[in-house]
């Protein structure tokens, strides 16, 4: 009974370990902020790639995560040098005076496997707003230089109106639209204890069982001496 009661206690200690919160980093190199508005009878698209940020999971409690994440709004690219100078401008992110955008999650809700709505507050052009992301979870791996990924999709709307990003909103002529199409496509490195990415190549190697100490070979019995059975057969 008190073996049965040791397996139970071991198999709930690996339990909570597993299910224990993960932190990443995401991967700035591999995190898109990607958007699509309308233009005239078209739409435009281009992408944020100075993303940075922490994100928490929770295995165990998929409603209980976090994130807290920034976008640098010079990272802006549409593939066109001339628009994308116009687009940084006042008229438009003004981005001398709002360098950067930020997101930060007030909960998320659990949709599905895989899948689910996080919200929290989204600062843009020194506004803030309440903003809710569908998102789905695109897979766990461990890289080929041994770090830990995970991949994540999101994708909602905006209205840039409600940022004071004003500029040819109701123009009768419908140059550019007020909707902002948005998808999110991040990546994050999984946290060590020491909050350092964790490698898994780079982890020390378990230490050898010790081995027992070998015994000396047995030495053969002596065998008497001839002077000695005489002293014993003549006593």
């Amino acid at each position: 009974m008190r073996k049965f009661g040791f397996l139970i206690t071991g198999l709930l200690a690996a339990q909570c370990a597993w299910a224990a919160p993960e932190h990443y980093k995401i991967d700035d190199t591999h995190s898109f902020a990607n958007w699509s508005i309308r233009h005239i009878v078209g739409k435009t698209t281009g992408t944020f790639t100075g993303i940075s940020g922490k994100l928490m999971l929770d295995a165990a409690n998929p409603n209980t995560g976090s994130a807290d994440v920034t976008i640098k709004v010079y990272s802006l690219d549409s593939g066109h040098r001339e628009r994308d100078i116009h687009l940084l401008t006042a008229d438009f992110l003004d981005a001398n005076r709002y360098p950067t955008m930020r997101f930060v999650s007030s909960g998320f809700r659990s949709t599905g496997k895989d899948a689910g709505v996080m919200s929290g507050q989204l600062t843009l052009h020194g506004a803030t707003r309440h903003v809710e992301i569908p998102y789905k979870v695109l897979g766990f791996a461990t890289d080929p230089w041994g770090n830990q990924r995970a991949a994540f999709e999101g994708k909602f709307s905006i209205n840039r109106g409600d940022y004071g990003i004003t500029k040819y909103v109701g123009d009768s002529n419908g140059t550019v639209g007020n909707e902002v199409e948005i998808t999110l496509l991040v990546e994050g490195l999984k946290l060590g204890a020491d909050g350092q990415v964790l490698n898994v190549k780079s982890q020390p190697a378990a230490a050898p069982a010790p081995q027992p100490a070998a015994q000396p070979a047995a030495q053969p019995a002596k065998k008497p001496a001839i002077e000695d059975l005489l002293k014993d057969i003549l006593r």
